[in-house]
């Protein structure tokens, strides 16, 4: 924008909507300041000019989707990063299911509460965790509703849950 007033003119009228766009967007509203302020520096550096006939508030909202998508982006990517760390320590954390009878303790368990399971039981399962699908996609393959899904996934956690306690203490594991 060349002329501050203008500017200034198109901030009055558009910054309610274009925060409240940006918390719609689902950021944290204790960042939504700092990411429409982001919104107005990129406007006003005039590295976009909204195009001829297009409503400023309009191309506000374009310029803040950007930019909170790399917000995202960014977050995620560190998220992923933070977990591939995590998981690398707990790599090299030596458990007492590791040091006890030189088995995989908790991971042996747990196949072996798996195979106890009926397949349709199993085949839920692992289409949850295995391959993340989601309660109304495993329904559709496995001829379900979705709730008669959640209502099985939930009754073979609880089965596997009891069936490692009672399979690790009979082996004297935790």
């Amino acid at each position: 924008m060349d002329e501050p007033a203008g500017f200034e003119s198109i901030l009055r009228e558009t910054q309610s909507a274009v925060r409240a766009y940006i918390a719609g967007l689902g950021v944290p509203i204790d960042d939504v300041d700092d990411v429409a302020q982001e919104v107005y520096l990129e406007f006003h550096k005039g590295g976009s000019r909204p195009p001829a006939g297009v409503e400023p508030a309009r191309w506000l909202k374009g310029i803040a989707r950007n930019l909170c998508m790399d917000r995202f982006r960014r977050a995620r990517r560190r998220e992923d990063r933070r977990l591939e760390a995590l998981a690398a320590i707990l790599d090299r954390v030596e458990t007492p299911w590791s040091r006890a009878n030189g088995s995989g303790g908790v991971p042996d368990a747990l196949d072996g509460c798996l195979e106890g399971l009926p397949a349709h039981s199993r085949d839920a399962v692992m289409l949850r965790y295995a391959h993340s699908l989601s309660s109304s996609d495993i329904g559709r393959r496995l001829g379900m509703s979705e709730e008669a899904v959640r209502v099985l996934l939930f009754r073979v956690r609880a089965a596997l849950r009891d069936c490692m306690r009672n399979r690790l203490a009979t082996e004297g594991r935790p």
